[in-house]
């Protein structure tokens, strides 16, 4: 949780960092940021600017559950203490699993919610224009539209790309946890799976996908677990977690 409003000095994106961190990677242009708390407010200068295949390297071995690798390998080349290898690694796999959460198309009630939500903004815009409705009121639903937008906007997208995606079972084969992260009093566990996908039409093969796991669901997770997917047509990388299977 960001303690105050910090951007990248280098590309202007917003930074993500923990209360304390001195160290962490901006997850869009992959420079290594240093903050300073010695001010009044925090400051952010440009370490040094990691190239994209070093970056790449270190996010593939975050991704494949190897941490300490992954640190070490980010010590070496940000040439920083252990310590802050280990908060900025951390740091970015907890940003890469929110981002995969919320890449994840939206549940049908979800979705619903989420056109409602739009038809709410065009109510409040139109509202406020032409004065049919108090400005408070229409500010507030705006405000909270486009808030929500900010959140689910990707899902909802990820939801439209796949409304005519082929559907499958999958079959869990290996998995490996990445990350755990925690938002309020929720936590997410992004797992790395190997599945063996059997189409609608057609004969299995298998994939491998990134799928975040809340704490309740947990326990649901292990080799042999099936549940459905989706997956775009000619292209088997694609795959998504659709919807859970009865037992």
């Amino acid at each position: 949780m960001r303690l105050e409003s910090l951007n990248c000095p280098n590309c202007h994106a917003p930074l993500d960092y923990s209360p304390g961190q001195t160290l962490c990677i901006c997850l869009y242009c992959n420079s290594t940021i240093r903050i300073h708390h010695d001010a009044p407010q925090p400051e952010a200068t440009t370490e040094k600017e990691v190239s994209a295949a070093d970056m790449a390297e270190i996010k593939e071995l975050v991704l494949a559950g190897q941490m300490a690798t992954a640190v070490h390998r980010y010590q070496q080349i940000a040439k920083c203490s252990q310590s802050e290898a280990q908060t900025a690694v951390t740091n970015l796999s907890n940003q890469i699993s929110f981002t995969t959460l919320r890449q994840q198309q939206l549940s049908r009630g979800g979705f619903i919610f989420f056109v409602l939500v739009l038809i709410g903004l065009v109510w409040a815009v139109f509202a406020g224009l032409t004065g049919s409705a108090h400005p408070v009121l229409a500010i507030a639903v705006a405000g909270f539209a486009l808030l929500y937008i900010a959140l689910f906007g990707k899902g909802f997208l990820v939801s439209l790309r796949y409304l005519r995606a082929a559907k499958g079972v999958a079959s869990v084969q290996h998995l490996t946890r990445i990350s755990t992260s925690h938002s309020g009093n929720r936590s997410f566990h992004l797992f790395r799976i190997i599945v063996e996908v059997q189409p609608e039409a057609g004969s299995p093969f298998l994939a491998e996908m990134m799928l975040p796991v809340r704490d309740r669901s947990l326990d649901k997770l292990h080799q042999g677990t099936r549940f459905g997917v989706k997956y775009l047509p000619g292209d088997e990388d694609s795959i998504i977690f659709n919807k859970l299977l009865e037992p």
